[in-house]
């Protein structure tokens, strides 16, 4: 247990400098002064940056300001980030609530920085689906903010036969063309475990995937949302993985991308709530938890990140059904969620592996 503990701290510590996503951990700062004052009236956020962060402000915090007077102190970063400084200061948070994504979520929970969640605390609970709940078992531990995850982009002008399946990223015709995610990002360990699956290879192992991984010609591989995004938008790379929510707002800027489902499924992923370990405001995260899974919240959230909503009763225009993750007539139930408990087991030998056979 000890080396698991050292490893995932290892790997938190590497990945402040990989992951390419959101912004840094702002200082301590006015979250340390309202933890430590305990004031009732306020409550430390650790949420996402970019547009993700923006949308969380408009559609959850804002409203949730307004409707029960409760101030929102946000520190800004990514999951990793997040997850790093929570077992820095385990047993003395300074954050109340830490927003992560699949895989460093469950990470968080086994090193015991965040809480279970009582799900009788929660108003308005038959109104959400069982994917609201996030854990392992009957350890709930993540409440959803959506369900999102990657799958294949291609630009429409360039790539005159799209691909369907993961399999066609090694057609002929997208040599050179290609970029998927390295192990730094939520979807990296995922696909190569994907490939390794297709490859026939047995679970847990993934020496056949890479070596199918090796064969692709990218032009680059990204280690960040906003990389991959970049790499499309510059013309560098027109086909390959991405992200079904940037790749929407790509299009929505005159892009001609285009995002598929492939026919194994779209490899999904969450974001949680998690409440942190040690907050002394625990009534104040079970009210912000009720208002993020509010028919109003879900909506807002859906429409603007096109993440699967939790509620069952959410109102969605066509164009936002069209773009869930896992297409226009499915649901959460078919997004091909990968095992993350069992890549957990093997994140930071797959990482050094990926490193030493990739060179990135």
């Amino acid at each position: 247990m000890k080396k698991v503990r050292r490893n995932l701290m290892l790997f938190a510590a590497i990945l402040l400098v990989l992951a390419g996503c959101g912004k840094p951990v702002q200082p301590k700062g006015e979250a340390a002064k309202a933890n430590t004052e305990v004031k009732k009236d306020e409550l430390s956020i650790a949420i996402f940056g970019g547009d993700w962060g923006k949308t969380i402000k408009k559609h959850i915090i804002e409203p949730f300001e307004q409707e029960t007077g409760i101030k929102v102190n946000i520190i800004e970063g990514n999951s990793t980030t997040t997850f790093s400084r929570l077992l820095q200061e385990k047993g003395s948070p300074t954050i109340d609530l830490a927003l992560m994504d699949s895989g460093i979520s469950e990470m968080s929970f086994e090193e015991d920085v965040v809480e279970g969640i009582d799900k009788s605390k929660l108003k308005g609970i038959d109104s959400l689906l069982p994917e609201a709940f996030h854990g392992n078992g009957e350890d709930v531990f993540g409440v959803a903010l959506g369900y999102w995850g990657l799958g294949i982009v291609y630009n429409k002008d360039e790539i005159k036969n799209p691909p369907k399946s993961w399999n066609d990223l090694w057609k002929e015709e997208y040599k050179g063309k290609l970029t998927v995610p390295t192990p730094a990002t939520t979807g990296g360990l995922p696909l190569l475990m994907q490939i390794a699956e297709l490859e026939g290879e047995a679970k847990g192992t993934v020496d056949k995937g890479l070596s199918k991984m090796k064969e692709l010609e990218v032009v680059a591989y990204f280690d960040g949302s906003g990389t991959a995004t970049n790499l499309y938008q510059s013309g560098e790379a027109s086909v390959g993985a991405h992200y079904g929510g940037p790749a929407y707002v790509m299009k929505d800027q005159g892009q001609p991308i285009e995002f598929v489902v492939p026919e194994e499924g779209v490899l999904g992923a969450g974001s949680f709530w998690h409440m942190v370990k040690g907050t002394k405001k625990s009534e104040q995260v079970y009210s912000f938890l009720n208002y993020a899974t509010t028919k109003s919240a879900q909506e807002g959230i859906a429409s603007d990140l096109y993440l699967a909503p939790v509620h069952k009763d959410v109102e969605l225009d066509e164009k936002t059904i069209e773009r869930m993750p896992f297409g226009k007539n499915g649901s959460i139930q078919d997004l091909n969620m990968p095992d993350y408990n069992l890549i957990n087991q093997h994140r930071e030998e797959w990482n050094e592996l990926w490193n030493r056979e990739m060179g990135s």
